[in-house]
Parts: C-alpha cells; structure tokens; sequence
C-alpha cells in the first residue's frame, strides 16, 4: 500500500510538467500581420508559424463581401503593424488554436504586445474564449480604456467580435461595417 501512495505522489509531483509540456518559445521577426491579432513570425530557421494573440480578441477584418470588418479593424492592424512588423520578437506559445496558429503572448523588450493592443482600446479581452487568456491584466486594462473612451470604447454602438462573428457573418446583422 505504501508503495502506491508513493508512486501515486510522484505521478502528480509530475502534473504540473504535463500541463506545462506544450508551452514554448519562440524568438524571430514578424513578416507579416494579418490583423489586429494575427501575425506572422519568420523563424532563424526560415520556417514560419501563424501566431494568434493571446488574451485578446480585435476588431475582425474583413474577409470578403459576405464577411465585412468591424469599425477600426484597419486602425487595430496598423497598431500592430507600427509595434511588431519588420521587428525580432520573443513569443511564449501555449498551445495551437484550431487553425493550427500557435496562441502566444508577444513581448519586445519585456513588454506584452497583447496588452498594448487593450490599452490602446483596439482589442478587447478574450471573454469568448477565456481559456485563452494567460495574462488576466488585459481585464484591467480593458476597464480603464473604456473609462478613457480609447479605440472602440470611443464608438456608440461598439460589439465585439465574437459577437459581431455571430451577429454579422453568420445572421447576416452587420450594422456598422467597414467597408
């Protein structure tokens, strides 16, 4: 009996190393953003991996007439092109979304790109899929950009875009759309 609690401890002192094994990191530089949180990341390798931001979800672009971007997605993509584009970054991944895009946290001299879009108000915290939030300050951030009236808090009819991939692309309620 002793020797199955034994192995039984050990087996969970181990959890959190099974949890944790899919996190990685990557260093290269961003060649190309898709939108406000999509980039790509050119490897020393020359391979590149499709990063989705972490804890943020931004203005949805557009993608194609039936599928017209929120107001201030090109505002959100120029954000981020002027912060990451052309740029060597760190990227901590945690694990790949179901587009294959590995979901990573960015960082420049130590500090988050993720967060940087939610204080500038042109993202907002991933509370669609919260399971993608690691660092819990965008929620933060969030409410005092909203306070300030920042990006789309500054809109009257603002929606966010897990809402605005419900209401507008797939029932077709797109009030608002950029064009």
């Amino acid at each position: 009996m002793m020797r199955i609690s034994v192995l039984a401890s050990l087996a969970c002192a181990f959890l959190p190393l099974q949890v944790n094994a899919q996190n990685w990191s990557e260093t290269g530089k961003v060649i190309y953003v898709d939108d406000g949180d999509t980039v790509v990341l050119l490897r020393s390798d020359n391979s590149r991996l499709k990063i989705r931001l972490s804890d943020i979800d931004a203005p949805e672009s557009m993608h194609g007439h039936k599928r017209p971007g929120q107001p201030l997605s090109q505002k959100a993509t120029d954000y981020l092109k002027s912060l990451v584009h052309g740029k060597i970054v760190n990227a901590h991944c945690y694990e790949y979304d179901r587009y294959k895009r590995g979901v990573c946290t960015i960082t420049i001299d130590g500090q988050s790109v993720n967060l940087k879009m939610v204080d500038a108000g042109l993202a907002w915290a991933n509370r669609a899929n919260p399971r993608y939030v690691r660092d819990t300050r965008v929620y933060e951030a969030e409410v005092v950009a909203k306070k300030q009236a920042m990006g789309v808090w500054s809109l009257p009819n603002q929606v966010a875009p897990w809402r605005w991939r419900k209401d507008c692309w797939n029932d077709a309620a797109c009030e608002g759309a950029e064009q």
